[in-house]
């Protein structure tokens, strides 16, 4: 519940004023910048020493472009393409230190509630692609998450923070009695915009 007042209070916010672009404008922005990720509900069982080793996050580099086109006064509506080095890494075992790495295609679809002060806040769907992953026989290629976000523009100058939400199962085999793993990421950026 509280999650649903938080994003009706986000997306309401920005109907008090007004873009901070012409309606009709788009903009394409490059975006470079890193990422944390994990996967949820997730560890190893040391069978030896019967013990688990959950999972916990792993930072790597993320970067694209985004394509954005100011749909009112309020809204705009955003596409990209990212490439993001994502996975998990697993607490140290007593001799290794373990880790999934995945190569991930992102193609982010957002909904962008902008503000005359460079203000935006952003959700939406982004479809998620493993294109190589050092675990390849075990995780889907192809995933869902819910990204939300906020970021403030500046001069051209965009700072992005984002969460995505993982809501489909990372792993091909899980069984039904099992908490199923979804990744979960959180993504900062710096991008500049160009008016087309």
């Amino acid at each position: 519940m509280k999650k649903i007042i938080l994003i009706i209070f986000c997306f309401t916010l920005p109907l008090l004023v007004h873009a901070q672009k012409e309606i009709g404008t788009t903009t394409i922005y490059p975006r470079l910048g890193l990422n944390s990720s994990k996967f949820t509900n997730d560890g190893i069982v040391d069978g030896q020493m019967e013990e688990y080793y959950s999972s916990k996050y792993r930072t790597s580099f993320t970067g694209g472009l985004e394509l954005q086109h100011q749909l009112s006064d309020v809204f705009a509506g955003s596409i990209g393409v990212l490439y993001s080095r994502q996975g998990t890494d697993y607490e140290r075992m007593a001799d290794a230190k373990l880790s999934i790495k995945t190569d991930n295609i992102l193609v982010p679809v957002l909904l962008v509630a902008t503000t005359r002060i460079g203000l935006n806040l952003k959700a939406g769907i982004q479809p998620e692609l493993t294109v190589h992953s050092n675990a390849n026989n075990y995780l889907n290629k192809v995933n869902l998450s819910i990204p939300v976000g906020i970021s403030y523009e500046w001069n051209n100058i965009a700072l992005d923070v984002r969460y995505n939400i993982g809501v489909t199962k990372i792993y091909k085999d899980e069984s039904s009695s099992d908490k199923p793993s979804h990744g979960s990421t959180f993504l900062i950026t710096l991008g500049y915009g160009f008016d087309l």
